[in-house]
């Protein structure tokens, strides 16, 4: 079964209001690390149609370790790539998954815009941001060959806590 993950952005009352028209669905709001004013709605489900008015959707390729539901802190790395780097990057990534190594992460996505097939997102889940940081470090970490200042891929990060673990 094919799975989503629905994003969209705003203001924390303005994103509540949002999640409290839609208590039936699993949509989690978590606040930007770099910008607490900026929060994001995000639902992981297998309904291709999001709740939200102005979505960024996100079909789910592959993923691994406790992925039935989004929990944790969030760290998405986005990646623009050509057809042929997708493919490469695609069975690069699912082969680094077949290992069964998170490196500690709770959780592992690897994600595809739905309106754009050239725009991948690695979504990795973790206990604390701290793991991740000590993975990036990691010889086989997957990103690694996409860093840089000589790289041409547009990798950009942003990292989320769930706002239940944020202060106001």
């Amino acid at each position: 079964m094919t799975r989503y993950i629905h994003t969209t952005f705003g203001t924390r009352e303005v994103l509540n209001e949002i999640r409290s028209k839609h208590l039936d669905r699993p949509i989690h709001l978590s606040i930007d690390d770099s910008d607490h004013l900026r929060g994001m709605l995000i639902e992981l489900t297998d309904d291709s149609k999001s709740a939200f008015a102005m979505p960024t959707s996100y079909k789910v390729l592959s993923s691994a370790g406790a992925d039935e539901e989004l929990r944790g802190w969030l760290m998405f790395s986005f990646i623009t790539l050509n057809d042929q780097e997708r493919d490469n990057f695609i069975r690069r990534y699912e082969a680094f998954l077949s290992q069964g190594n998170l490196h500690g992460g709770l959780s592992s996505f690897l994600l595809q815009r739905t309106n754009n097939d050239h725009q991948l997102v690695l979504l990795s889940t973790w206990n604390t941001k701290g793991q991740w940081e000590a993975w990036s470090q990691e010889d086989d970490f997957p990103m690694k060959r996409y860093e840089g200042a000589n790289a041409s891929y547009n990798l950009r990060r942003a990292s989320y806590s769930f706002a239940a673990f944020t202060k106001a």
